[in-house]
């Protein structure tokens, strides 16, 4: 029997033109949610609104995380196509081989600005709008947070400080907003951005 827990909510979720996000999107209109789908490139978006065939429940969005006005910018398209936000998956990252050698400390800035910076923006920029909807937040992290591989250093970095974010946010947006703010540690996924990397 399906839940009906995200009937007609408003789903932002970055990163879901493939992979996770992507099952993701699948997963929440398949629950009778509205998604608005985001990207970095259009590469891969006319594959992606095929293969979740949600018609006018779904609203692409095309943009980089790390841009100055990205988070504004979303959650006005996401407002102005459904008219409200009840959920957030901070989804999109960085994913890149990288040891005590050879991370540069612009590397490092770039990594951070994707994994941990642009979730923040983000749901400091649709905080009225989840707090009017008592929303929910979920942030994609990984195992590597809790220590992480040699050669996944910046990465893993940038994981361990979402989820601090994550239990942060999770404590006072709840207590002040009743938002809801949880984090998923998956493990290793053979996405196909993991197939190029190998």
């Amino acid at each position: 029997m399906q839940s009906d827990l995200l009937r007609d909510k408003v789903i932002i979720i970055t990163g879901a033109f493939g992979g996770i996000g992507l099952a993701i999107a699948k997963a929440c209109l398949n629950a009778d949610a509205q998604v608005l789908l985001h990207g970095r490139s259009e590469r891969n978006l006319a594959a992606a609104l095929s293969y979740l065939d949600g018609g006018d429940r779904v609203e692409p969005f095309v943009g980089d995380v790390t841009g100055d006005n990205f988070a504004p910018d979303l959650v006005e398209a996401t407002v102005r196509r459904f008219g409200r936000i009840s959920g957030i998956v901070n989804n999109a990252a960085y994913v890149v081989s990288s040891d005590v050698h050879n991370t540069t400390l612009a590397l490092f800035r770039q990594v951070l600005e994707v994994n941990s910076l642009a979730p923040f923006s983000i749901i400091q920029t649709a905080l009225p709008h989840l707090a009017d909807s008592k929303g929910a937040v979920v942030n994609i992290g990984s195992v590597n947070a809790y220590a992480g591989e040699p050669g996944l250093l910046a990465y893993s970095v940038s994981k361990g400080a979402l989820m601090t974010l994550t239990r942060n946010l999770g404590d006072s947006l709840h207590r002040d907003f009743g938002i809801r703010v949880n984090q998923l540690n998956v493990g290793w996924v053979l996405t196909e951005k993991e197939q190029e990397r190998k």
